[in-house]
């Protein structure tokens, strides 16, 4: 069995996938968006390398998570014919990123700071350089598998359905990320 692609090259270009998000973190719950763009080379006729970059967003408020990172990783996808319409999948990567939450949505009390209590009015600059004192960030390193069904009605064109798990820990608080996302690939 040869390559995926409509010229057995396999090498898929994913331009745009999007869908909802939904984070989970100590009883409390962020919705948003997903957007993510992909590169997908086949190893083989069954496993692909795959190199995802996303970025997504979610809540209000204080209550409020975002992240922003390339996941490279490994996908089996179970092929059986070259020309097969439907082509389930399962994988896994490392997604190397930002990820950042509210204080509130983390189950943290908010800090209130002075800056915020200043009533002179005299200041109408806010670029002074400091940061939301209720906004948590990390740079790290977070596991992520995925899970879908791709749908070819020819060689060159297919629809990827997919949802993802992401596990991130900031301030020592689990947050647990499903992504669902609807996605258009190119393949050669």
């Amino acid at each position: 069995m040869p390559r995926s692609g409509r010229f057995g090259a396999g090498i898929s270009l994913e331009p745009i996938s999007l869908g909802p998000i939904q984070a989970f973190s100590g009883g409390r719950t962020a919705v948003g968006l997903s957007l993510q763009a992909a590169l997908q080379v086949d190893l083989g006729a069954r496993w692909a390398f795959r190199l995802p970059l996303e970025v997504g967003y979610g809540g209000s408020g204080d209550a409020t998570f975002s992240e922003l990172g390339v996941t490279p990783g490994l996908l089996y996808r179970w092929r059986s014919d070259a020309d097969q319409r439907w082509v389930p999948y399962l994988g896994a990567g490392l997604k190397l990123g930002a990820a950042g939450a509210g204080r509130e949505f983390l189950g943290l009390p908010l800090i209130t700071s002075v800056q915020s209590l200043d009533l002179d009015f005299d200041d109408f600059d806010d670029d002074d350089g400091e940061s939301d004192p209720n906004l948590e960030s990390r740079l790290g390193a977070f596991p992520e598998v995925w899970a879908g069904v791709e749908w070819h009605p020819n060689r060159l064109f297919s629809l990827n359905l997919g949802v993802a798990y992401t596990y991130v820990r900031l301030l020592g608080t689990n947050v647990h990320l499903l992504h669902e996302r609807v996605g258009v690939r190119f393949s050669l």
